[in-house]
């Protein structure tokens, strides 16, 4: 998922950031180990000559031999093919339309591997029969570079994107070769590219500390291992799961476009002049929300006026799938946070408003109503539809949300000391005089292609920040530190406890630039240079997690770091034209009400000034959210048999920053009751058909929402396109 870049208990392999701090569809149940060389063939009977593996004592270049030796087949099966490049590059661009939608939406994107083996593994066999043969299936190991290459893709954008440009055009900032939040497009890639392969870079020597030698397990790479050997163990169970998969994808892509026809229409008639179409369109439209009146209305309780606007149910299958991949747990989370938001926290808050003389004349008075939504009231904004006031609850509520979010994130990391002081001390270590050589020195990814390559990134990247940003060089040569320790924790924390918290580690440097010189009170650096950082940490754990699979798989490193590479480009390409057809100026953007950079933005805000003129209730909603981020994970970590009675951190931060609170966790909480139902009542049906299905749901209807977006942006910009033609 992401920035999402919040840490989630995610059901899939990813995620991300997830996002990263992205969800991954497997890892809340990961499967045990595989033993040492299952892998080496697709078919199980070939391990029954091989040795037990050597313990986990063993030299590190004993292991390594072995691995070698048993599990090691990338030289008897193709892995990076130009067919694996194509399709994964192309299955990737899609992604990245489907990731940038989402966490625009809801604040995260969602990890393509499974979706991607599946469609790979479905596409290939119906290929070779349609042409009996002559069009050879997908193997495993090609399947993995495959999917890694749209993964990548996909999620690699997400991470700077909408964060860091969307937050700098929340923030109208004017900083270097940006005006009003807007930056050349070329900037923008290059920022993109250098802080991603930065990180990618920063993994080589990472790969080797925490996989070769201290053989972390990364769960969630070895559920996709799992997944992956079931697929080609079992073809037919394969082909019924892409079946479902493409179900799924339909039936949320005919939502989608369903929902999106009145904008659409709208667009069509005002460009074009087909007034018929936009009334049709009107006329057989989904609603995009079917809103809660009269005793379900929870102001109505308190017998106040006006109502929040988005108090209803959300139809959409992008969030009934979301919450059937992330569960109860988060989902039930976000939704207790959103009814106690709205159901007490808002009537309270209105009725202070009213005490306050906000609304001193009668209601009715459409010029006090106009009054009152032209100002910032000392705790709610208000506006003003069909003649009543609409309060607009999270843009109070968000500096609570953020401070849970940024706080239990934080609070998380601490917690695991242990694992950040074996993290640094492992860059100390060295390596015995008296050690045999290194068996895989022919496979590895060189540790001079490091060295080099970073001294090259970091020298380009600190250039483009100084002529994009007007970002001191020493500021930019401190993002490139801050990417080291933070690659170096994310990939850590992703193998030992399968989070990745790039969004904490992004907090942590947002707090660091705060007082820097040259960063102190410059809300726009303080962003930038954070979004470098967390980008390039974020990177880094997706390399090695990735160079976990292949170790299970049998696959040569250097070919997936190459994967990887060729990911980053090809995501860097297609994210930017993605990202400015998605989002073209600011008013575009305040459509979307972006968790996600909202939260940056805020974050940036806050530690560049934080004496800004605040409603005192805002600021005791901060301490007391930053008290209950600080709680929820220390609870626990005192009481793990109750983890799951303990509410999600990310559910309650989330419900407070979104802004449409309640119609949002009523569709999550949706999917992750039918998920979990579904899970009782049919398990096994459940295990192999629940996260294709969700995983359909999610893509099919953010790619039928991007597409429409772009398709409206490409039409309002046609006189010029015709004229530029015509030219």
């Amino acid at each position: 998922m992401s920035d999402a870049n919040n840490e989630l208990p995610a059901p899939t392999p990813a995620p991300s950031g997830g996002q990263t701090d992205s969800p991954s569809p497997t890892s809340s149940t990961p499967p045990s180990p595989p033993s040492a060389a299952p892998f080496a063939s697709p078919t199980p009977s070939s391990t029954s000559s091989i040795p037990p593996p050597p313990p986990d004592s063993a030299p590190v270049e004993v292991r390594d031999a072995y691995w070698l030796e048993h599990v090691y087949c990338a030289e008897k099966m193709p892995q990076l093919t130009l067919r694996a490049a194509v399709f994964g590059g192309f299955i990737g661009i899609l992604a990245c339309a489907s990731a940038l939608y989402t966490t625009l939406k809801i604040g995260w994107g969602f990890c393509v591997n499974i979706t991607a083996c599946i469609i790979a593994f479905a596409v290939f066999n119906s290929l070779r029969n349609l042409s009996r043969g002559r069009i050879r299936e997908m193997g495993i190991l090609e399947n993995g570079a495959m999917s890694s290459i749209a993964n990548v893709t996909g999620l690699t954008p997400s991470h700077t994107a909408v964060g860091v440009f969307g937050g700098l055009m929340l923030l109208d900032a004017t900083q270097g070769s940006v005006v009003h939040g807007q930056m050349p497009w070329y900037y923008m890639m290059l920022t993109m590219l250098f802080s991603a392969a930065l990180g990618t870079l920063i993994a080589i020597p990472l790969k080797r500390a925490v996989i070769n030698k201290e053989q972390l397990k990364f769960p969630s790479s070895i559920a996709l291992a799992e997944t992956m050997r079931t697929l080609y163990a079992n073809g037919v169970e394969a082909l019924a799961k892409a079946r479902c998969l493409f179900f799924g994808i339909a039936v949320g892509a005919i939502l989608g476009v369903w929902k999106a026809l009145p904008d659409l229409g709208g667009v069509v008639k005002n460009v074009f002049n087909a007034e018929w179409l936009d009334t049709f369109a009107t006329q057989v439209a989904l609603p995009q929300l079917v809103e809660f009146r009269g005793p379900l209305n929870p102001l109505n309780w308190w017998r106040l006026p006006g109502r929040p606007v988005e108090y209803g149910f959300d139809i959409s299958l992008l969030l009934v799938g979301a919450g059937m991949i992330i569960g109860l747990r988060v989902s039930l989370s976000m939704l207790g946070t959103a009814l106690l938001l709205n159901c007490v926290v808002l009537p309270v808050l209105v009725m202070h408003d009213h005490a306050n003389g906000v609304f001193h004349l009668p209601l009715s008075d459409a010029q006090t109503l106009a009054l009152a939504a032209s100002h910032y009231t000392p705790d709610l904004e208000a506006a003003v539809v069909g003649g009543e006031p609409i309060y607009k609850v999270f843009k109070w509520s968000l500096w609570c949300g953020t401070a849970v979010l940024v706080m239990s994130g934080i609070t998380s990391l601490a917690l695991q000391w242990p694992m950040l002081l074996r993290a640094v001390r492992g860059v100390f270590t060295k390596k015995d005089s008296g050690t045999a050589a290194d068996p895989l020195a022919a496979l590895e990814v060189p540790l001079s292609w490091c060295v080099w390559g970073t001294a090259g990134c970091a020298v380009c990247l600190v250039l483009t920040l100084w002529a994009a940003f007007d970002i001191a060089p020493y500021l930019g040569l401190v993002a490139v530190a801050l990417s080291f320790l933070t690659g170096l924790i994310c990939t850590r924390s992703s193998g030992e406890a399968d989070v990745n918290p790039v969004g904490a580690m992004g907090k942590v440097s947002q707090l660091l630039y705060s007082v820097l010189p040259g960063a102190r009170g410059n809300a726009n650096i303080n962003l930038i240079t954070a979004g470098v950082t967390a980008t390039s940490g974020a990177s880094a754990a997706d390399l090695v997690a990735d160079m976990k699979l292949g170790r299970l798989l049998g696959m040569n490193p250097r070919k997936q770091f190459w994967s990887q590479i060729i990911g980053v480009c090809v995501g860097t390409v297609v994210a930017v034209p993605v990202w400015m057809l998605l989002v073209p100026d600011a008013k575009a953007l305040d459509t979307y009400n972006p968790p996600t950079a909202i939260m940056w933005k805020t974050v940036a805000e806050f530690l560049t000034n934080a004496n800004s003129a605040l409603p005192d209730s805002v600021k005791i909603a901060m301490v007391v959210g930053a008290l209950v981020g600080i709680a929820l994970p220390v609870l626990e970590k005192l009481f793990p048999a109750r983890r799951l009675w303990v509410p999600s951190s990310m559910g309650v931060g989330l419900a407070m920053v979104l802004p449409q609170n309640i119609p949002n966790a009523l569709a999550f909480s949706l999917g992750a009751v039918l998920m979990w139902f579904w899970q009782k009542k049919a398990p096994v049906h459940n295990d192999k058909y629940g996260v294709p299905l969700a995983s359909g749901f999610v893509a099919g209807e953010s790619l039928a929402a991007a597409f429409i977006a772009i398709a409206m942006t490409l039409m309002l910009q046609w006189p010029n396109i015709e004229k530029w033609l015509t030219e």
